[in-house]
């Protein structure tokens, strides 16, 4: 094995899995295979990629595997530059929200034979992949749906009976009233019973509105449909927990604490009842909480349980024989085997049903396997972090009282509706 540096302008880590480097096949047969994935230099989400790469190319010693790696920023900025100059790699982990803005540069290749050849009753997400047309660019890698936290210290002391999957919006306003504490009597909660705001909507107001059976988009997740009146209950509710009813930090708290430090406040105590995705079980592990998570509550239309499902794509450019290199190692990281070892590092929920089944902690697998199997895509388009970012901004000016509901959502359903016209206007795929 060699080391090999990219250029230092690059930013990115590049490491050899094994001596060669080229283009596809040589006169022996061997295929060179660029591979990408975010990580921080040393975290043990790359040693453990390392590791499995070294196992993967042991198995497969006609295949040589070079290594991309770069924090998430990084790694993006850099990858739609390759992709612009056709030297992305052949094969790398893609944010599930970002697939179909890949796809739709003609940078991915079509994996929907490729799919046919699984069983796809042993993995997850794999329907959450589809693009409007049925097409498959992305194989998950590694899942993320919210749930319920919540701190069990914080409800004995309280005498709050633990959530239950019967529990509604009103069931948990209840319970937050009761957990919301001012100890200090300075007329402020040191202790919220809920975080209902969160710049991740994700975990806020995105299966907030779902529950109270609004949605965000529909055709194809190229209609914008936020403007309704159950999307106005629902901030309503978000509103009414951080005002009048008091059980929640306002608008103006949360945002100021900054986004990390946001997704700190179940796993410092200062709330006891959050949305969270699976990663934010390794904060709260880490401060040593006793937590528990439960299934988000019901609303007028159920539970609005959304999924992000990080992928595996092949570039369009890659050879067949580089393709079919990155499609080997596609299942052979959605084995049982790898699967396991990546669930140790708590970060995703497995996409191999057979490992997340013993995988995961047993107090917490139902309620996430049970979330993921009930969720519905976060909306993915080609312009997904536009259009989102557009939205969002009309959605916090209503949260923070900026500006009334009903205006932000009519506003925020136009802007965001032209960000999506704008790029699919003459588009034919």
């Amino acid at each position: 094995m060699r080391l090999r540096m990219l250029a230092a302008a690059a930013a990115v880590l590049t490491v050899a899995a094994t001596a060669a480097c080229g283009g596809s096949a040589d006169e022996s047969g061997a295929v060179t295979l660029r591979l990408g994935f975010y990580a921080a230099a040393g975290d043990p989400a790359d040693t453990t990629m390392r590791q499995l790469v070294k196992e993967f190319t042991a198995a497969n010693p006609s295949i040589k595997v070079e290594l991309e790696v770069a924090p998430y920023v990084k790694f993006f900025e850099r990858l739609r530059t390759q992709i612009a100059g056709g030297q992305a790699p052949q094969v790398w982990l893609s944010d599930g929200v970002l697939v179909q803005e890949f796809a739709a540069r003609g940078a991915l290749a079509d994996l929907t034979d490729r799919v046919k050849t699984v069983d796809a009753a042993d993995y997850s997400g794999i329907e959450l992949n589809r693009d409007a047309k049925g097409r498959i660019y992305g194989f998950p890698q590694g899942a993320q749906t919210p749930v319920l936290f919540y701190n069990k210290k914080l409800f004995a002391e309280a005498k709050v009976d633990a959530p239950t999957a019967d529990w509604t919006y009103d069931d948990l306003a209840a319970a937050a009233k009761k957990l919301t504490k001012d100890s200090n009597s300075d007329g402020k909660p040191d202790t919220y019973g809920f975080r209902a705001y969160s710049p991740g909507f994700t975990e806020s107001w995105w299966p907030i509105i779902k529950a109270f059976g609004g949605d965000i988009v529909a055709d194809g997740n190229r209609k914008v449909v936020v403007d309704s009146p159950q999307s106005k209950a629902a901030l309503d509710w978000m509103l009414g927990a951080m005002g009048k009813d008091g059980f929640a930090p306002d608008y103006a708290t949360t945002e100021g604490l900054g986004k990390g430090v946001v997704h700190t406040l179940f796993a410092t105590g200062r709330v006891a009842m959050s949305y969270g995705i699976y990663a934010r079980t390794l904060p709260a592990a880490s401060a040593g909480v006793d937590f528990g998570v439960a299934p988000m509550p019901k609303g007028p239309a159920g539970r609005g349980n959304v999924a992000i499902v990080n992928s595996w794509v092949v570039s369009k450019a890659a050879s067949p024989a580089q393709a079919d290199a990155a499609w080997k190692w596609i299942t052979f990281f959605s084995g049982e085997g790898p699967q396991r070892k990546w669930a140790e590092l708590g970060e995703a929920i497995p996409i191999n049903k057979k490992a997340a089944a013993t995988a995961l902690p047993a107090d917490r697998r139902q309620a996430f396997l049970d979330s993921l199997d009930a969720a519905t895509d976060l909306g993915a388009n080609a312009v997904w972090s536009e259009y989102t970012e557009a939205l969002s901004k009309r959605i916090s000016e209503a949260l923070s009282g900026a500006s009334p509901v009903g205006t932000a959502l009519a506003t925020g359903q136009k802007e965001a509706q032209e960000v999506i016209d704008r790029f699919y206007a003459g588009q034919t795929q």
